[in-house]
């Protein structure tokens, strides 16, 4: 399949969905080990495939379980730019639910994508301290919102990379 990213020379039109997992107070991120950033576990939409399976997909091939978009929390239109390239995004987000219950809220989880990621369960209590982008999330994800959300965030500070 063909991920909906647009490299348009200059600039990157991206399609992008992404879930929060919640345990114990606990929301599961990861980081590439490149970065020095955490993100929520997600990845581009593909071609012909709809958000929420985009999320579920995700997740399976990254953690190697089942899990289900249980309702949309934002739409997100993410101005940003990484890697010296200005990307405007459209990004949905999932609250999802560990189906088969399988991860423990705490610590570290192992991957089966390998050694470029780092995963995490991070107590909602230390967000604030640490580098999550978006950064809105920051803020929000102490109180998720009962509806779905749509907003425009223009990232104030460039994400760069080592």
């Amino acid at each position: 399949m063909q991920d909906l990213t647009i490299d348009l020379g200059e600039h990157v039109l991206n399609c992008r969905t992404a879930g929060i997992l919640i345990k114990d107070n606990h929301v599961l991120l990861h980081k590439n080990k490149k970065d020095p950033f955490w993100t929520l576990i997600g990845g581009r939409i593909q071609l012909g495939e709809d958000s929420v399976q985009a999320a579920e997909r995700e997740f399976e091939e990254e953690l190697g379980i089942p899990t289900r978009a249980e309702r949309l929390l934002w739409i997100v239109e993410n101005f940003f730019i990484l890697r010296n390239r200005p990307f405007h995004e459209y990004s949905f987000i999932y609250l999802m639910k560990d189906v088969e219950n399988k991860l423990q809220g705490t610590g570290e989880v192992t991957s089966l994508e390998g050694g470029n990621f780092l995963y995490e369960w991070i107590s909602i209590d230390k967000i604030k301290e640490l580098s999550l982008k978006p950064d809105f999330l920051k803020e929000k994800l102490a109180e998720l919102p009962s509806a779905p959300v749509h907003l425009v965030h223009k990232e104030m500070v460039t994400a760069v990379t080592e």
